[in-house]
């Protein structure tokens, strides 16, 4: 499924799947407990995550609210809206995984 959904999304969002087994350490510092958890960066920080099962469109759902923060192209001040999640740079990986 997560496969799908980075197709779709390819222009939205970067998904990467990550082996908490393989990422000990990493999963240890950032506290997770049950698999699957999906956690959202923005600019390399962790703006959102959820644990557990859910189906495809729950998910989707996730990100299409992630990575349109607002429809509008300037908030209320005048200043332009960014998405609230952009496509990583593709070598990027959440901070302490180590790349497979």
């Amino acid at each position: 499924m997560l496969e799908q959904l980075a197709e779709v999304n390819a222009k939205k969002v970067r998904i990467v799947k990550v082996d908490a087994n393989q990422n000990l350490e990493w999963a240890m510092r950032e506290n997770i407990r049950t698999v699957p958890t999906i956690q959202f960066y923005r600019k390399g920080i962790k703006v959102n995550e959820f644990s557990g099962v859910y189906p495809e469109r729950v998910l989707q759902d996730q990100i299409d609210q992630y990575s349109n923060a607002s429809k509008a192209k300037t908030d209320k001040e005048g200043n332009p809206v960014v998405p609230a999640i952009q496509p990583m740079p593709k070598e990027w990986l959440p901070p302490g995984v180590k790349p497979q």
